[in-house]
């Protein structure tokens, strides 16, 4: 007679787990910035230059440049969201067109309602990414400047007053240490909460305009 001897399952340690997430939101946030401003600069510019031009059919070819651009932004940014909200973003159905023409094709593009959307997220992420990139920058600068305030803090001028002593705790140098420290550590328990915070409140924005049906 065998007997099947079972494995007991492991669970992995909070720190296990937290670390990595910590890490992908603190990745997705930090770059989502730059690319919003990069697709302002390529996709808002390049149609706005297009219609203006569009007169001398110069700017079609442009516009449509500018609305495709919208559409690839928006495909990578369905890409970054998805480990950010733990679940498939579904992409939608785009219109497009037959004819070999290029008039044709920008036609199909002007009359679709999620090249639109695309184009308002390409538009309008700089807000929501602008917040979450402020707050998220601050918590880890507080952590990283408070833990290590003891290295560098002994450069600072003194005739300037430090947060302690305009706080009533003194000017002395370990008073100062201490009180960073503890500040570091406050917002280093709170910072996974912030920066999961900081990424839903990007990525659901996204989702709102990005998602298919």
């Amino acid at each position: 007679m065998t007997t099947t001897q079972i494995e007991p399952a492991l669970t992995p340690a909070p720190v296990a787990r937290v670390l990595p997430r910590l890490a992908a939101d603190t990745r997705y946030v930090l770059t989502g910035l730059p690319l919003a401003l990069a697709a302002v600069l390529v996709c808002v510019t390049a149609l706005s230059i297009g219609l203006g031009l569009a007169v001398l059919w110069v700017g079609v070819p442009l516009s449509f440049f500018g609305l495709m651009q919208a559409r690839g932004f928006a495909t990578a940014e369905r890409e970054r969201i998805a480990p950010v909200l733990e679940r498939e973003i579904p992409a939608p159905g785009y219109r497009t067109a037959g004819a070999p023409t290029l008039p044709a094709r920008l036609f199909a593009v002007l009359a679709d309602a999620q090249t639109w959307r695309d184009l308002a997220h390409a538009a309008l992420r700089w807000a929501p990414s602008s917040i979450a990139f402020t707050v998220l920058a601050t918590w880890w600068a507080a952590v990283l400047g408070g833990l290590t305030w003891v290295l560098w803090g002994w450069s600072l001028p003194t005739d300037s007053k430090e947060l302690p002593e305009l706080l009533g705790f003194g000017d002395a140098y370990l008073t100062n240490v201490a009180f960073y420290g503890v500040l570091a550590v406050v917002f280093l328990v709170t910072l996974p909460a912030v920066a999961r915070w900081a990424a839903l409140f990007e990525a659901r924005f996204a989702e709102r305009l990005l998602a298919g049906d």
